[in-house]
């Protein structure tokens, strides 16, 4: 039977993978910013896009490092951060596409990437919530 600390050691494992990918994210946009402005983004590498995505790429090394002081620090909280990452970005969608009237139609092949990734922080962080209100998982 699963028991709560194996779902959560599964949820920090889930968390340590996206801290990996984080940094690897933070060292593609930022080290190597113009490699991939034109062959990931796919957009023209002038000087105002790229510094959008260093920055994006400095607020990577970030999450990666706030990932790793989760893990290493306040491992229960694991759950949450995973579950709060998609949470992130629908409501970063929301802002641009309903508010802004920004169409998600860019053909960029970090999205191939992003899509299962956020998916997978969601669906792990479920296996932690679900269960226990359902009283279906014992808690040792």
């Amino acid at each position: 039977m699963f028991s709560k600390e194996n779902i959560l050691k599964l949820n920090v494992f889930v968390l340590f993978m996206a801290a990996i990918m984080d940094l690897i994210r933070g060292i593609m946009h930022t080290y190597g910013v113009k490699y991939a402005a034109v062959n990931l983004a796919g957009i023209e590498p002038i000087p105002d896009s790229l510094v959008l995505m260093g920055s994006f790429g400095i607020s990577n090394f970030l999450t990666a490092f706030i990932y790793f002081l989760v893990i290493w620090k306040a491992r229960e909280l694991a759950p949450y951060v995973l579950i709060f990452i998609p949470i992130s970005y629908v409501i970063g969608a929301l802002g641009f596409t309903q508010f802004q009237n920004v169409p998600l139609e860019a053909e960029f092949l970090g999205q191939y990437l992003m899509k299962p990734y956020l998916i997978i922080c969601a669906i792990t962080a479920l296996t932690y919530f679900l269960p226990f209100r359902s009283g279906q998982l014992k808690s040792s």
